[in-house]
């Protein structure tokens, strides 16, 4: 069943839709949630958290992109979870990975006045386009899906040190962008 169809459940208030998401993003939304949490409970929960949300927002939001909206449910969910269970501590790849692109996205505080989230967002999917093919797969696997360095080299069949360098450059032309574009100051 493609997402529009699902979607039109969902407005019908069909529990169906539930069941047909499911059955096409079940995989995705745990590995999603595989990447940020440990724990498969906590997986479960984050999983099970972002049905329930979009059952409660659609209707009235009608997205676009059921499968984006749903993994960015799972993500916020997983991540709300990580900091909660890891309050006081830093570890993980996750954190690393969240500490590198702090190295050209400015905090919120800092740009809350001139951007949102949704138009950063925005921003940096019209900068990912502009990019060789390959480069924006890194990174989006890196920094969205939260995978480590070495599976991402392992996926493409290259070095870690060569992963990590397509990471430093596209963050480097990223922070080049944002400033270009006056989202942040030199």
């Amino acid at each position: 069943m493609n997402d529009a169809s699902i979607i039109q459940l969902f407005f019908e208030r069909n529990e169906q839709a539930v069941e047909e998401m499911k059955n096409s993003y079940e995989r995705l939304c745990f590995y999603i949630a595989g990447n940020i949490l440990s724990q498969k409970e906590d997986q479960e929960e984050c999983v099970n958290s972002a049905y329930m949300d979009v059952w409660s927002s659609i209707p009235p939001n009608k997205p676009d992109n059921l499968k984006t909206y749903l993994c960015r449910l799972v993500k916020n969910c997983a991540l709300n979870r990580k900091k909660y269970n890891t309050a006081a501590k830093r570890n993980s790849d996750f954190s690393v990975s969240l500490d590198e692109l702090a190295e050209c996205i400015p905090d919120g505080k800092s740009i809350d006045e001139r951007i949102s989230d949704e138009q950063l967002g925005k921003i940096i999917s019209s900068f990912l386009r502009t990019q060789p093919e390959k480069y924006r797969k890194v990174f989006v696997r890196r920094y969205w899906y939260s995978e480590t360095v070495e599976d991402i080299a392992r996926f493409y069949g290259m070095n870690a040190k060569t992963a990590a360098t397509y990471l430093f450059r596209m963050r480097k032309k990223l922070k080049a962008f944002l400033q270009k574009e006056g989202y942040i100051d030199e």
